[in-house]
């Protein structure tokens, strides 16, 4: 297994100078996680973050090492305190959105695979770590990836969405599109650190989509013709006059051939 102290020290190779300041998750998971680490195995990058698992809220890191990517993880309550491992096949990931907070809130990374319809959301207050793990992830995998406008509204993937509840009107929420204020049809891609190391040139040199999502135009809703006569501008009534004329031909031809 690896010392705390030597992932410590392979994540400074990489530029990453920041740890996990964020809930409880130095003393929960950083404090309890050295058996998960082979002794031969690099670690590249670590976001640390709190997410949601079906309905359980989870505080752990996300590691991406020489070998692996893997969560390790536990409760975010007092009454928890189990720590938990779990594998990611970066390999499967079909896409991978990141979006900065606006004003100094939680920065989110999603995770998606849309072939099963899983995908989960990390959410972290250090915009850098985002940053160094989605650069680093980029390598590791051949995901779109999209970075969309900034927000301080909630990040959730496809299949949270359906999971968020009313508590007001006690109903599922409508997937309704992100509504973003400003836009960033110029936006560049993300910068990269000076003191980042990319991740092996072997899959660093993959052709990854990396596209920046512009904010989505509300449609207006159709209206609905209603008043008087309305339903005479629909086709529907053709149907009722021309049904007692068929059956009246019907009848006639009958009575012929008799």
């Amino acid at each position: 297994m690896l010392s705390t102290y030597k992932i410590k020290q392979d994540l400074a190779k990489t530029g990453y100078n920041w740890f996990p300041n964020y809930k409880d998750i130095l003393e929960k998971v950083w404090a309890n996680m050295e058996s998960y680490f082979d002794d031969d195995e690099e670690v590249q990058s670590a976001l640390w973050a709190s997410f949601k698992r079906y309905e359980d809220k989870n505080i752990g890191i996300v590691f991406i090492t020489s070998k692996r990517t893997f969560t390790i993880e536990t409760a975010d309550s007092d009454a928890n305190t189990q720590v938990r491992y779990l594998p990611i096949d970066s390999y499967s990931l079909q896409k991978i959105q990141m979006q900065l907070a606006k004003s100094g809130g939680l920065n989110y990374v999603s995770l998606q695979n849309d072939s099963f319809g899983n995908g989960i959301t990390f959410a972290c207050p250090n915009p850098d770590v985002v940053k160094h793990f989605v650069e680093t992830l980029r390598g590791r995998s051949n995901a779109e990836i999209e970075i969309l406008p900034e927000s301080d509204e909630p990040l959730l993937a496809n299949n949270e969405i359906k999971q968020v509840i009313d508590k007001d009107l006690n109903k599922a929420k409508e997937n309704k599109p992100h509504k973003f204020e400003e836009k960033h049809e110029d936006k560049a891609p993300m910068k990269e650190h000076d003191l980042w190391r990319k991740a092996p040139p072997e899959n660093i040199q993959k052709e990854v989509v990396i596209k920046v999502v512009p904010p989505k135009k509300v449609k207006p809703d159709k209206k609905k013709i209603t008043g008087y006569a309305s339903k005479w501008k629909s086709k529907l009534w053709l149907l009722w006059f021309l049904l007692p004329i068929g059956l009246i031909a019907i009848v006639l031809s009958i009575m012929f051939l008799v």
